[in-house]
């Protein structure tokens, strides 16, 4: 790793900006993120990305992206293809980590993941109803609140990822909706390492 926010890891090349950062936004794929579980393998760059929260590439020339507030930006290689999810606990519960990873050649691809909110309070609402039947170990009684550790149930499904020790929860220098209640982004983006 050259620094925490520009780094390769097992065939992969990461680069994390800041909101305030500047880049070049037009190089960078980012879809629009609906907070589902759509996949677009991009091969020219010009797909239609209104409706989808993950990318996946053969395309050695291009980097594709993620913008993120406190959901996980997890990034996937399998030395062929890369790929990049934005997950969140109604994708976590779509089973998009596991749709993703279907995507690769091998069923253990190499996973990193860029900064997110580690954990957080849930209601016994739907959120609660739709984490429960499969994340219900990760949902702990903590005091009069119900909180939801997000980072291990992630964990629990690609066990060989490596985590960026960041949580939105807790850096003020990265943005987080959950925290500020301001419209921040952190962008996190992937190529092929050269």
């Amino acid at each position: 790793m050259t620094n925490e926010n520009n780094f390769d890891v097992e065939g992969m090349h990461i680069e994390i900006f800041l909101s305030s950062e500047e880049i070049a936004k037009n190089a960078i794929i980012i879809p629009k993120l609906p907070h589902g579980s759509n996949i677009v393998t991009i091969k020219s760059g010009s797909e239609d990305l209104s409706d989808c929260d993950a990318l996946i590439t053969q395309n050695r020339n291009l980097f594709l992206g993620i913008k993120t507030a406190d959901c996980a930006p997890i990034c996937f290689s399998d030395g062929t293809k890369i790929g990049i999810a934005h997950i969140g606990w109604r994708g976590l519960c779509l089973g998009f980590i596991e749709k993703m990873i279907a995507e690769f050649e091998t069923k253990k691809p190499s996973v990193y993941v860029a900064p997110f909110l580690h954990s957080f309070e849930i209601k016994r609402d739907f959120c609660h109803e739709q984490l429960n039947p499969k994340f219900g170990g990760y949902i702990e009684q903590q005091s009069d609140k119900l909180v939801f550790n997000f980072r291990d149930a992630i964990h629990s499904l690609v066990p060989q990822a490596v985590f960026d020790p960041r949580s939105t929860g807790t850096d003020s220098s990265l943005p987080s909706y959950r925290r500020d209640k301001k419209s921040g982004r952190l962008t996190t983006v992937i190529s092929f390492s050269t």
